[in-house]
Parts: structure tokens; sequence; C-alpha cells
């Protein structure tokens, strides 16, 4: 975290919000956290809180020759510089020009001193000495620099860029969304609208309450939390302490099946509190937890087996993400459809093996299997996370997709069945109550589903 100023920058961030944004958040300092935002109102589901435009927009420039040389230096001197080239260039583009004087390489047009001191404030690491990079960047590019200041704009731009363009590839920063915390059961939601950053509720938000969102990809929210801590630990650099994360929590995303009733299923706790080793999805996990159904209370060598059973499952998942042949024949993914429903109850691997299920049987024609798999998927979505999710909306519409294709298919073949539209328009219609409260009626995610939704 930055030092300077003092309090952090808390004063600063708002006079910054007052003046973009009415006052309609406030930051203040955690302890725990640092800084977070708190609502100064409340707010309805889906009602938009802020809209923000960039801070700093930087992009590849191919003719520039400061940008040819920030290249050769990632590819001739790779032992010290341990990411890409853009984020190296957005660094140096964030230097001011006074900074700047002295570099004879042309395409160096650099940012304020007022936008430097907002891009200074974003989260970083504490920086005890610049890296190898900064040094080499300060001699090649920037001269009049510190090397600190250089250091110091690298890590903001890992840690806090967003993707602004494909081509050319760039990158942009946005001041007052950075400081709002991460939670893998965010109350608010961002997406783009044209390049400015819209905030949304994704839940009701009560005046005072902490606004956070998730730093994972909706898809990422279902994972189990081994998964998720490791993911924002590698990425963000913390561990995730949100409700979802706490120790002891029971883990929606990791329910095999009950090994004494074979009904219920055995929900994992979270892990302890802190650093891990890595993401894997241990049996101790497993210890002490009790079916929801019959109440029975698994013992250490059933722990172990729900261990193995779940490294089987993690195998399956493998072998169809990987596979890269004609893929596997139509009683190979019968029998590993019911390995998964003799074993599990409600897990998040299953589901990532349903999706691949799923693509298998479009490939093969088998529409009514993949309908199967697809109703399976929107289940567990359902179960596993208790809010908004873009990925069930998308759940939600290929399985709307598939039922309209079925009906098709029926008529195409002179099969007097019925109409499959009412079915595929209730799926559609919740994708866009889902989309809208969380994206805007505008965004190309709902109008590509409006598209389809049939008209009876």
């Amino acid at each position: 975290m930055a030092s300077e100023p003092d309090d952090g920058g808390v004063a600063h961030i708002n006079v910054y919000g007052d003046k973009n944004f009415k006052g309609c958040l406030k930051c203040c300092w955690s302890e725990g956290k640092g800084r977070i935002v708190h609502a100064k109102q409340s707010y309805k589901e889906g009602e938009v809180i802020l809209v923000e435009s960039p801070l700093h927009v930087v992009q590849e420039q191919e003719k520039s020759a400061a940008f040819s040389k920030v290249k050769q230096l990632c590819a001739k001197r790779a032992d010290d510089f341990d990411y890409a080239p853009l984020w190296y260039w957005c660094a140096v583009q964030s230097l001011t020009k006074e900074q700047l004087k002295g570099s004879k390489l042309d395409g160096l047009t650099g940012t304020s001193p007022e936008i430097q001191r907002n891009l200074l404030l974003l989260h970083h690491e504490q920086v005890e000495e610049p890296s190898s990079a900064a040094k080499i960047l300060k001699t090649e590019l920037a001269p009049g620099a510190d090397p600190m200041t250089i250091e110091r704009l690298i890590q903001i731009w890992v840690l806090n860029c967003f993707e602004y363009s494909d081509e050319p590839q760039g990158y942009s920063t946005y001041f007052f969304s950075s400081f709002m915390s991460h939670s893998c059961f965010p109350n608010a939601v961002w997406h783009y609208s044209g390049p400015d950053h819209v905030l949304r509720a994704r839940r009701a938000i009560v005046e005072g309450d902490e606004v956070c969102i998730s730093y994972l990809p909706e898809s990422g929210l279902f994972q189990s939390a081994p998964s998720r801590r490791m993911e924002l630990n590698e990425t963000k650099r913390f561990w995730c302490t949100c409700e979802r994360c706490a120790e002891g929590f029971e883990d929606k995303g990791r329910g095999p099946m009950c090994p004494k009733c074979h009904n219920g299923a055995i929900f994992a706790r979270t892990p302890l509190a802190g650093p891990a080793k890595d993401g894997s999805l241990l049996a101790s996990h497993f210890e002490g937890v009790a079916c929801d159904s019959c109440k029975h209370c698994v013992t250490k060598a059933e722990t172990q087996a729900l261990a193995r059973t779940e490294k089987k499952l993690q195998d399956l998942v493998d072998k169809y993400t990987k596979d890269e042949t004609s893929g596997p024949t139509v009683k190979q993914l019968e029998t590993d459809e019911k390995f998964i429903a003799d074993n599990f109850k409600q897990h998040v691997l299953a589901d990532l093996a349903w999706e691949q299920l799923a693509q298998y049987y479009v490939a093969k024609h088998r529409m009514t299997d993949q309908r199967r798999v697809l109703e399976l998927r929107r289940t567990f979505h359902m179960d596993a996370y208790p809010g908004l999710s873009g990925a069930h909306a998308w759940v939600l519409e290929a399985l709307g997709d598939c039922i309209l294709n079925i009906g098709k298919a029926d008529a195409e073949d002179g099969k007097k069945a019925a109409s499959q539209s009412p079915v595929a328009k209730e799926h559609y219609e919740e994708a866009i109550r889902v989309l809208t409260l969380m994206f805007g009626s505008d965004h190309e995610y709902v109008t590509d589903v409006v598209a389809k939704r049939p008209a009876e």
C-alpha cells in the first residue's frame, strides 16, 4: 500500500468522489483491508451507482521507437523482465513529461502530475527497492525518472488494470472503482459502456454497507473456496476472507454424495484462514462434516475416500479439457455421466464436466442429451450461488438455444411434437432478467438474448 499521503489518500479520494459522483460513495480506512468504500445511500438491485471514465489509458504503439525498445528489452533480457511488454509500456507512459526529459526515443507522451498522483494511490505492494527491470527502463528510456517510481507504476498496472482494447491492445485504469474490495458474494458489479465503467447494485445495498465487487470472472464465483482463494492470491496477491471464504464456511461448490445414505451431500468446509500452499481440494476439508440429509458424520477414512473421488472427477475434467482428438464415444460419455451422478450431489467439478459433455453431445448431434446436462448445470448454479449470476444466465441462454434446436429438428423430421417455444422462452426471459439487472437493457449480453426470444 502506498505510504503517501499519511492517511492513505482517503481525503483526496473522497474529494474526487464528491466532485465526480456527487458523494454517492465514501472511502474509509480499514486496518484489515486498507481502503474500502461504503454506500452513502441505499440502492435497489440493478440500480446504477456510478459511471466512471478511465483515469489513464495506454495502448501499444507499434510504430513508436520507444515501444519497440521496450519489446526488445523484454525479449533480450527475459531474466530481468517478468511481464509482457505492455505492462512496462503502461508504467513508462505513466511518467510525467518532467520525468521523461532526456529521453531521445519518440512515442513517450507520459501523463500529467495529477493523473500520476492518482495512479500512485492505487493498490500495489510495498516497494523496498526497484527491480532490475525498473532500473533498466530508467537507463534506456527515462533517465530523468526515479526507478522507485517506475517500479511502483509497474506494480500498479499489474494489479489494477483492465482490458481496454484489442487492436491495438491496450489497458486502462480507473480511480474510484479501484478502491472497492473483492467479495465472493459481491453486492455490486461493473461493466463497460464504451470506455466507461458502470457500477450497478448486484443486490440491495443499504446506506452504510461496504460496496464490494468480484475480482474473479463470473464463472470463478462457482469455483471451490480453495481454488478461488488461490486464484486471488496469484492474480491480486491477497488471501480472501469474505463470507464465502471465511474459515469453516460451508462450501456449496464441493458436495460429494453422502457415503452412508447416498442421497444427501457432504459439503466441505472452507480451509483455514491465511496462506495456503496451493488450491488443492484436501480430505481435511471434510473432517467433522455431517450429511445435510441423514446427518451422518463422515469418518476419517471416508474423508480420504471422498478426496480420492474428487481427484477422479478432476482427472475426468482434465481429460475432456485437453482432449484434442475426435473425442470420447457416446458410451464413454454416458459412463462418465453416471460416475458423476453416483458420486456427487453438488460439485463445481461436475459442472465443469457437464460443460464439456454438453459440447461433445452437440458434436454427436445428441441434443436431448445436451439438454439433460444443461439442466443439471442450471440446477447446480441455482443451488451453489445465492445471488445474480451472469454464468447462470448464460447457461439459461444455452438451454433455450438447445430446446429450440430440438424443436426445429423434430419439425424437420416430421414429428408432431408440442412446440418447444414456450419452454425456451421461459429460460430466455430469466436470462434477460438477470443480465438486465447486472448489465442494463442496452448491453449486448441482453440484446443478444432478446433477439433469440421466441415471439410466442
